[in-house]
């Protein structure tokens, strides 16, 4: 029996295709998202005289009489649920709600702001005017919407590292920024660097480069610091992922979790969860605040390195393989990643606490590096024989900064 379309569907794709071909109208690219949206059909990039800009709108539709069927005021009613409120009110693209009537060949549009959602007490209801089609006349009105441009003396490309490997082309890139920016703003450095990025052709050896030639890449990393001084202490701002959609699943990167900004570049927002050990660092960042973030790190540290020395041992003496050494550590390199973290984002320590910061910092980078040493790109990089060689050069390394820190606090109280 021949399997029949269901008219929802057929009804979805009428409203997909509406939108694409009114969005053109509009001078806009408009492209459909094909995999999970969240509660975003399409993204919308302004073509400004026949070149694309970055400029973009996240867009959902709806499509159909069902969601035609209420109206007042000159405005159809949409009710959108709570959830999909939150996400497009904190969505760093900006979210227009496309109804569409396939009849009539009609799209009505209203941006989704804190100004137009009105909640109703039990959910939410958007009301879209029906004098606003989607269509060339609205060019200006979507203009006034689309995310910002920013100009390219307003950040630097400060590093580009080649991390590819025999079946990907693979860029690591850090950004520094020379002015504050929004949110929007930093998502407009992150597509356009993501988009250079990808076509570069820099290779990190002639190896490299005869298995790649004139590739473009297929995954590309982003992260992004405030200035100089912040990369210096790897405080990232945010980090990104891109990953070329044709690339098989089996040789791409462990997906990021985060916001798609467009262009399937995905970014991620989140602080470190030990943010909360450096919520009293302010402009007075006295000696009493500087031990209150110190101490808590220095003992999370301590105990992580001691179980990572356990789950070590046990793998050094055949008693174990590399597999159970990694499931086994991977709380404490967590835990060490955000105490790393945490401290890069404080402030500079008081004079006072300047000879006790110095081995902090150290055995903090000791032990940072056994992060680095098992996750992905350090997996790639080394053997594990050269990686449990230096897991336990940077363990004795990091206890030998212990020490010192002993004595350092001592001498400050």
């Amino acid at each position: 029996m021949p399997v029949k379309a269901q008219r929802s569907d057929r009804v979805e794709r009428q409203g997909v295709g509406l939108v694409i071909a009114r969005g053109e109208a509009a001078g806009f690219a408009v492209r459909e998202q094909t995999g999970n949206d969240y509660g975003i059909d399409a993204i919308a990039e302004l073509i400004d005289d026949e070149t694309v800009t970055g400029q973009l709108l996240a867009i959902q539709i709806k499509s159909g009489s069902s969601y035609l069927g209420e109206t007042k005021d000159g405005c159809y009613i949409y009710r959108p649920d709570a959830q999909h409120v939150d996400y497009w009110l904190g969505h760093t693209l900006p979210v227009i709600v496309c109804l569409c009537d396939p009849e009539s060949e009609i799209v009505y549009w209203e941006r989704v702001a804190k100004d137009t959602i009105e909640s109703t007490g039990k959910g939410y209801k958007l009301a879209v005017p029906q004098a606003r089609q989607l269509g060339k006349e609205m060019r200006e009105a979507l203009m006034d919407l689309v995310t910002p441009r920013v100009a390219s003396s307003d950040y630097t490309l400060f590093s580009i590292e080649d991390v590819s490997h025999g079946m990907a082309k693979r860029y690591l890139i850090k950004v520094v920024l020379n002015r504050p920016m929004t949110k929007p703003e930093l998502a407009a450095v992150i597509r356009d660097m993501t988009a250079k990025t990808a076509k570069r052709r820099y290779s990190r050896n002639a190896m490299v480069k005869g298995r790649w030639g004139e590739a473009d890449a297929h995954v590309v990393w982003a992260f992004i610091y405030a200035s100089a001084a912040d990369e210096k202490k790897a405080n990232y701002t945010c980090r990104s992922l891109w990953i070329d959609p044709s690339l098989d699943s089996k040789y791409a990167p462990s997906p990021l979790t985060g916001e798609d900004v467009g262009d399937g570049i995905i970014v991620d927002w989140e602080q470190s969860p030990m943010a909360g050990l450096i919520e009293n660092c302010h402009g007075d960042f006295d000696k009493e605040h500087y031990l209150d973030l110190v101490d808590p790190i220095v003992a999370i540290v301590t105990g992580c390195l001691a179980e990572i020395r356990q789950a070590l041992q046990k793998w050094l003496s055949g008693a174990s393989i590399e597999a159970n050494f990694l499931s086994e550590t991977k709380s404490a390199r967590q835990q060490i990643f955000d105490a790393y973290d945490a401290l890069a984002n404080s402030l500079e320590a008081t004079y006072e606490c300047h000879d006790l910061d110095a081995p902090v910092e150290r055995m903090l980078a000791y032990a940072h590096n056994i992060v680095l040493y098992h996750n992905e790109c350090g997996i790639e990089l080394w053997t594990a024989q050269v990686r449990r060689r230096m897991t336990a050069s940077a363990l004795d390394n990091a206890n030998k900064c212990l020490k010192r820190i002993e004595y350092e606090r001592e001498k400050i109280l």
